[in-house]
């Protein structure tokens, strides 16, 4: 069997600043996902014109929001546990290659 050969702190620093990179593209890829369901849900919803974390109380409340809206914050709610997800992963294999330097 082949000899298994540590990386050297370079090497570990390097991949650490590769994840570093996914992160931030994700960032930017999660922002643009969001900014175009805020758009659509701008068209359905009028109170986000007020602001977003108003609209996200009241929908949370169910008083009278109508189903496109309810429909559009499921989506966002998605699109952030999606990305949620893929940085917690990164973070964990950044914190799994600070161990090892």
């Amino acid at each position: 069997m082949g000899e298994r050969i540590m990386p050297t702190k370079e090497e570990i620093d390097s991949l650490i600043m590769e994840l570093w990179d996914e992160i931030f593209t994700l960032e930017g890829k999660s922002r643009e996902e969001l900014d175009i369901k805020y758009a659509e849900w701008r068209k359905v919803e009028p109170l986000l014109c007020e602001g977003i974390d108003e609209v996200i109380v009241h929908i949370e409340s169910m008083k009278g929001i109508s189903y496109e809206s309810l429909l559009i914050y499921k989506e966002v709610k998605e699109i952030k546990v999606r990305y949620k997800q893929e940085m917690d992963e990164i973070h964990a294999k950044i914190n799994a290659l600070n161990k090892q330097k």
